[in-house]
C-alpha cells in the first residue's frame, strides 16, 4: 500500500473519532452526576449540571486534539 493511502486511511479513522468522542464524554460527565445526585448527596440537579458542562468541554477538548492530531497527518502527506 503507498504511503499516500496509509495516511489517508489514518486520517479518515482519526477524524472519525470526533463524534463518539464527543458523545462519550458529554454521557460519562452526565453520568456521574446524575450518580452523585442521586446516590451519594441527593442535590438534584447540582451535580447533574455540572458534570455535564465539564463533560462537554471534555468533548470539545478532545475534538480540539484530534483535529491538531489530523492536521499533523495531513501536514505529512503534503510533504
Amino acid at each position: 500500500m503507498r504511503s499516500g493511502t496509509k495516511q489517508s486511511i489514518k486520517l479518515l479513522a482519526l477524524v472519525s473519532t470526533m463524534g463518539i468522542s464527543m458523545v462519550l464524554a458529554t454521557f460519562i460527565g452526565l453520568g456521574f452526576g446524575y450518580f452523585l445526585d442521586n446516590y451519594v448527596f441527593g442535590t438534584q440537579p447540582w451535580f447533574t449540571l455540572i458534570f455535564l458542562v465539564i463533560g462537554i468541554i471534555a468533548g470539545f477538548r478532545n475534538i480540539y486534539i484530534i483535529a491538531k492530531m489530523a492536521e499533523r497527518i495531513m501536514s505529512e502527506d503534503s510533504k
